[in-house]
């Protein structure tokens, strides 16, 4: 599915060097890549889905603003992001409030200024919260126990998972749905990175089926938040609808909800940064950039994969080319780690040069990183 093209981020890089140099970097946004992603996931699932982008994907309000535009609804991992939504312009009702935290001074703001937004409850405590609460729609957490083949860090559907309530609490979650007449809807998020789309539909399908068992006691629930989690190394979500109706067909009594973050978001940016210096001391040659752990703390920091590709620019914006070296390309920050790649063979580096990293529209501005005080980086949504 669409994603920049290396012609187009050299053309993009010459245009915007045209207009003035770059001291050290620049984070660029595609608001025409964001649309064909958006239109494709409405493509798949009924007209009736709210798609409801998470918003720690990608928090830049610019980028909120069109979401909306776009007539998608926004997933908040916090109050705070709640408010992010509303100043973006997004209705109440497709606002879906996810935090495992929220207190009940946040719930009693939502119930006073969102009024019809929806609200995940992701714990008994926070339902019996939630009994006298009108004003909200509310789902319920479920965490399905399922492997989805998720890595470690983003397996959310473990014995000791601090997110949803497991379904083997099957019996009290039908209790509490009955008698709140405010609980509108299940949630599931089964994790991130998601490696198991079989799995992942099975999961859903647990879900459904605990709907279901509602349904047949008397009360219709209105939704089924199927949260997110398709990793952006997914070329497209064709044939998943159609796997879902095949895995629980009672699924189409129910609005959807969806969460997607990094599937919308990640190939809709790439990220310009000068290269300062050339350290030719050691074998690989460092090229020092000024980005690192600051605006990819996920992937230095931790243990998740990389989705970036390195395109090397010279000072003008074109693409260079030729016989390759290898290269470690290291960030600003004062620690040893901070390294975006080691050992890759790029063509020739040199200082004033331009490493472009791809693919870094979701979890890399949102997740900006104050060490070492350095300001954030530019950013051009255009």
């Amino acid at each position: 599915m669409r994603k920049y093209t290396d012609k187009e981020i050299s053309q993009i890089a010459k245009e915007i060097l045209l207009k003035g140099p770059i001291e050290k970097s620049l984070y660029v946004y595609a608001r025409e890549i964001l649309k064909i992603r958006l239109d494709h996931i409405k493509s798949i699932f009924p007209s009736t889905t709210n798609h409801a982008v998470a918003i720690k994907a990608n928090s830049h309000p610019e980028v909120l603003g069109e979401i909306v535009k776009q007539g998608c609804g926004l997933e908040a991992a916090s109050f705070e992001e709640v408010l992010l939504a509303h100043h973006a312009g997004c209705p109440a009702e497709k606002i879906v409030f996810d935090s495992p935290v929220k207190t009940v001074n946040e719930i009693k703001n939502c119930t006073d200024r969102f009024p019809g937004m929806i609200l995940n409850a992701n714990c008994f405590a926070e339902l019996e919260r939630l009994k006298e609460v009108d004003q909200l729609k509310i789902g319920i957490r479920i965490n399905p126990l399922v492997d989805i083949g998720s890595p470690g860090i983003f397996n959310v559907s473990g014995v000791n998972s601090k997110f949803g309530i497991p379904v083997t609490d099957r019996a009290k979650i039908v209790e509490y749905a009955l008698k709140m007449e405010n609980v509108r809807g299940l949630h599931i998020h089964a994790g991130s990175e998601i490696g198991s789309r079989e799995n992942h539909l099975k999961a859903i399908g647990l879900i459904v089926n605990v709907a279901e068992e509602i349904r047949s006691k008397g009360k219709k629930l209105d939704f089924i938040d199927i949260g997110g989690g398709i990793p952006p190394s997914e070329e497209s979500l064709d044939g998943f609808y159609t796997g879902l109706i095949q895995e629980c067909p009672e699924i189409q009594d129910y609005q959807i909800i969806t969460e997607y973050g990094r599937f919308v978001q990640s190939h809709c940016a790439f990220v310009l940064s000068k290269v300062e210096y050339i350290l030719d001391h050691c074998e690989p040659k460092i090229a020092l950039i000024h980005v690192g752990a600051d605006l990819f703390p996920r992937e230095i920091y931790s243990s998740s994969p990389p989705h970036h590709d390195f395109i090397i620019l010279n000072s003008a914006g074109n693409q260079k080319k030729g016989i390759k070296e290898r290269y470690d390309i290291g960030g600003p920050l004062c620690f040893s780690g901070d390294f975006l790649t080691k050992g890759t063979d790029l063509p020739h580096i040199e200082a004033g040069d331009f490493v472009c990293i791809t693919d870094t529209g979701a979890n890399s501005l949102s997740m900006w990183s104050r060490h070492c005080s350095r300001e954030v980086v530019e950013v051009r949504v255009c």
